[in-house]
């Protein structure tokens, strides 16, 4: 068994087998660094994406926003002019009947009481 000349047979077949199975972990473990890169790249862009999605819908908000208080000022402004027509002439009944509400002398007293006669 010593002069076997299998064992040089098992030894270079196994230093083939061994450079194969080097080079196949060298090609998954560079396929794995690459993936990673690329999701550690896509994970920052998503990052960055929603503070752009956010700044931008914030913007759209308050352009909404001003909008409406816009629309809201000028409903108040049409109100207050309605009422002050409504008001007006009010304002002026009172204003024209306000000689009227002076107060008026009370007419003199008659000394006579009635039933009595003088």
């Amino acid at each position: 068994m010593k002069n076997w000349k299998g064992w040089r047979l098992i030894g270079a077949g196994g230093m083939s087998m061994l450079t194969v199975l080097f080079i196949v972990i060298w090609q998954a473990v560079a396929k794995q660094t690459n993936t990673l890169n690329q999701v550690m790249e896509r994970l920052s862009e998503l990052e960055q994406k929603p503070q752009t999605s956010s700044s931008r819908l914030l913007g759209e908000q308050l352009h909404s926003l001003q909008i409406r208080l816009n629309n809201q000022g000028e409903r108040l402004n049409e109100l207050i002019e309605q009422q002050r027509q409504i008001t007006k002439p009010q304002k002026e009944y009172i204003h024209s009947q306000s000689d009227p509400w002076r107060m008026q002398p009370e007419p003199p007293a008659t000394p006579s009481a009635p039933g009595l006669s003088p």
